[in-house]
């Protein structure tokens, strides 16, 4: 094992000036919560109605504004069917039309536990964690909606919710969410309306073990103008686990909290950490808050370092590259070894003071000459240093200075396999990225 480890802190004391390396957390702060729009709704008197004239003159137009606010029925949400013995016809192959069978079948009289029965033992389709519930009432009608989560032939866990409108059964929410049967993880109000919002989740997997599976969820309320249940969150939620439900900022209205735990797999490279938090803007739950935990991995640092350089946040980018070498506590990724990217670190140090003209590059070469007095045997990223130097050196051209980094990335094409072997979610690596002036 060679000394390596000892040049890191050595390089780390030459660039923070002090005795032990001090490294400051950059990672994200945690913002203030926003305010969100609370879920109450609010009342009075409208303003008259104001329209124009045929001579151009602004009037009153009452019939324009009768003719657009006549009132229409209300369906009786309360009144259901005659309950009868009937049989639930042969599963269709596909959800749409097994949504449509159930409807048909509860429409007909079928009850809610011979449905649940029925879809048990002669489709198959609950599985060990499908059901059908009857004790939800969505629409404040008085009357529970029927809930129905099973495995659709084509499409994996589904959800259907029908209601009673004026004696018939009608469909008021039809999902496919792929994978396990979806499950109700609450129901309640969460908007302070008065009325119960419908949080549902379906585990999704990808392949045979757990680090492949993931939660789809939905949020759903009743719409009394519509006569229908709505989709809150529009496209469905993923993540590692299933969201929880608190209220974040003690207004009375529910967030819905979203915690990403999976940290990455080979084929995705490292992920970070952290979570979402989504609310109520008095229409719909959208995304208002993400606080990511610190960075675990030392690529993860390289990335976000690299990332504000090329954003022009210089100060921060320094800081960055330091802690990748000063940071004892950030862990190697799968394939990483002890050397690259703590080189990689140094040569960008190196770049940035330059083009900064920061004094600081002048201790940077006089380390880099003390410890790699042979640039051949020396590490890839170590050469790419000090031939950027020689070559300003002469040119006092950073654009001549990246020339002679290209070309000895085009000799040894392997330097960027380096920096793009963490995955398909990590940023992939050109000449240019490497030296980008």
């Amino acid at each position: 094992m060679w000394r390596f480890s000892t040049l890191v802190c050595g390089i780390a004391i030459v660039l923070t000036g002090c005795a032990t390396a001090s490294v400051t957390d950059v990672s994200p702060t945690r913002n203030p919560f926003p305010t969100m729009t609370p879920g109450r709704y609010a009342a009075g008197e409208m303003p008259t109605q104001i329209a124009l004239a045929l001579d151009g003159d602004l009037a009153l137009n009452p019939g324009a504004v009768n003719a657009g606010n006549q009132a229409t029925s209300t369906p009786s949400y309360g009144r259901c069917p005659v309950l009868a013995a009937i049989e639930l016809e042969s599963p269709p192959a596909i959800a749409r039309e097994m949504d449509a069978a159930i409807v048909r079948y509860l429409d007909a009289g079928g009850s809610a536990p011979d449905l649940e029965e029925a879809l048990r033992s002669q489709w198959g389709v609950l599985g060990a964690s499908g059901f059908v519930r009857a004790d939800l009432d969505l629409s404040g009608e008085g009357t529970p909606e029927i809930i129905v989560s099973y495995l659709a032939s084509d499409g994996g866990g589904s959800l259907l919710i029908t209601s009673c409108a004026d004696g018939r059964v009608v469909p008021v929410y039809e999902t496919t969410l792929g994978g396990e049967p979806p499950q109700i993880l609450w129901a309640n109000d969460m908007t302070f309306d008065g009325a119960i919002d419908l949080l549902f989740s379906s585990r999704v997997c990808s392949g045979n073990t757990d680090d492949t599976c993931v939660y789809r969820t939905q949020l759903i309320n009743w719409l009394d103008r519509l006569g229908q249940s709505v989709n809150l969150l529009g496209a469905p939620v993923e993540s590692s686990r299933p969201p929880t439900i608190e209220d974040v900022d003690q207004d009375q209205v529910f967030e819905l909290l979203v915690r990403q735990d999976d940290d990455g797999n080979a084929e995705t490279g490292p992920r970070r950490t952290g979570f979402d938090v989504y609310d109520w803007n008095g229409g719909s739950y959208v995304r208002s808050l993400t606080q990511l935990d610190p960075p675990r991995y030392r690529i993860q640092v390289v990335h976000q370092a690299d990332a504000a350089f090329s954003a022009a946040s210089y100060d921060e980018a320094i800081q960055l590259y330091q802690q990748v070498l000063a940071d004892a506590n950030l862990r190697n990724w799968q394939n990483d070894d002890e050397q690259i990217l703590p080189t990689y670190a140094i040569y960008r140090l190196m770049i940035t003071y330059a083009f900064l003209e920061d004094e600081r590059r002048i201790e940077l070469y006089q380390f880099l000459q003390q410890n790699y007095p042979d640039p051949a045997a020396a590490p890839i990223f170590i050469q790419i240093a000090q031939t950027f130097w020689d070559a300003l050196q002469i040119t006092n051209n950073l654009r001549s200075a990246c020339l002679e980094v290209e070309t000895i990335i085009a000799a040894h094409p392997e330097t960027l396999g380096l920096l793009n072997r963490y995955g398909s979610e990590s940023p992939t690596y050109t000449a240019l990225d490497v030296c980008p002036f």
